[in-house]
């Protein structure tokens, strides 16, 4: 009997650690903690390569791996840090426990950190990995892969258009249509 209690304890603790590490994953990733660039929003998703990139969450939010084209014209490193970023250089993002390592020591600041939404294996960026990283001992691609797939840490979300975009389309629609009515109209008299 003793046994079963024993066994019992250490599936629910098994099963609350689980959910409280799941639950850092398993929210919408703040805007804080990504950016947008080219049109699309961009996360740094992992320190390493896609392959720890878990997005059975996210993809209800849009998010999925660049194509090689998008790759190609991908953000530079630079870019992520803005004043309000979700995790300050030196420090750690208090939602999601986000922290930078292997960073340049002369940076200081904010910057867009997203690993613990996309990966149940790390709550770190690799700063120095990245294209335009500006560190002091050079970027160093991760795994050994080639500097220009940095960006496999990088998810992309298409981006959702804006209010003003959506009135514009539909406006456009609406002349269309206006104008197929005048001609069909001109048609027929």
């Amino acid at each position: 009997m003793k046994t079963f209690a024993k066994l019992g304890v250490l599936v629910a603790a098994a099963g609350f650690a689980t959910a409280a590490s799941a639950a850092l994953v398993n929210a919408p990733v703040p805007v804080n903690a990504y950016i947008t660039y080219g049109g699309l929003n961009w996360a740094w998703a992992a320190p390493v390569d896609e392959s720890f990139i878990d997005l059975s969450y996210q993809t209800q939010f849009g998010w999925r791996l660049p194509t090689d084209v998008e790759l190609a014209n991908a953000p530079s490193a630079m870019l992520f840090i803005f004043q309000g970023a979700n995790v300050p250089f030196g420090g750690t993002d208090p939602v999601s426990g986000a922290f930078w390592s292997f960073t340049d020591v002369t940076l200081n600041g904010d910057a867009a950190l997203a690993s613990p939404y996309f990966t149940n294996a790390y709550y770190h960026g690799d700063w120095c990995n990245g294209i335009g990283s500006n560190c002091s001992y050079g970027q160093t691609p991760a795994w050994n892969r080639p500097q220009q797939f940095f960006n496999d840490s990088l998810v992309v979300r298409n981006a959702v258009p804006e209010p003003a975009a959506w009135a514009m389309m539909i406006t456009g629609f609406g002349l269309v249509g206006t104008s197929l009515r005048r001609r069909q109209k001109a048609l027929t008299a």
